[in-house]
């Protein structure tokens, strides 16, 4: 999930208007000699026990369990950096604009959190760039595990007597 997650902030900061290549780790992030700058930083993951359940009905109309074993917050650290502050500033408040209130990752509904952001000017930063906004977003999502109801298996019934004698029909 974590790739995923990537890969759809990655897309939404190439969409908001970063041109050059979006970074993924901090080590390529340092050394970058540009001005104009975009960064996707996996930042951590942290887990809880959960005991919610759900059923629902798979795509062949069968009647399944879904378990959430774990409540899951992934969170990222992004990057906008760029020479001019009103460019920042536009990126940022599109980046922030694209930003669905979730997505759906094998049916789950997984919601998107903004937790801060973090402006720093040139002097408090390690980046070319003049001025950079730092964003926190976290992925509220889950491990799940999926079981089947039992099927009830069809007895035929031969005689009424015999039915009665262990409990039902009476």
């Amino acid at each position: 999930m974590i790739g995923l997650y990537r890969e759809y902030l990655i897309q939404k900061l190439k969409d908001a208007g970063i041109k050059s290549t979006v970074h993924t780790s901090m080590k390529k992030l340092s050394i970058s000699q540009e001005s104009h700058v975009g960064a996707v930083l996996f930042e951590g993951d942290k887990f809880d026990r959960s005991g919610s359940k759900t059923i629902y009905r798979d795509q062949g109309g069968d009647k399944r369990k879904r378990s959430k074993i774990f409540d899951r917050n992934t969170v990222f650290n992004v990057t906008i950096g760029e020479y001019d502050q009103a460019k920042c500033e536009a990126i940022f408040e599109k980046f922030m604009g694209s930003l669905e209130k979730g997505i759906l990752v094998d049916g789950n509904f997984i919601p998107i959190e903004v937790e801060e952001a973090d402006w720093v000017d040139k002097e408090d930063s390690i980046l070319k760039a003049k001025v950079a906004v730092q964003i926190k977003v976290r992925f509220d999502g889950g491990i799940y595990k999926d079981t089947d109801f039992a099927k009830v298996n069809e007895y035929k019934v031969e005689n009424i007597e015999s039915v009665k004698e262990i409990g039902y029909g009476e």
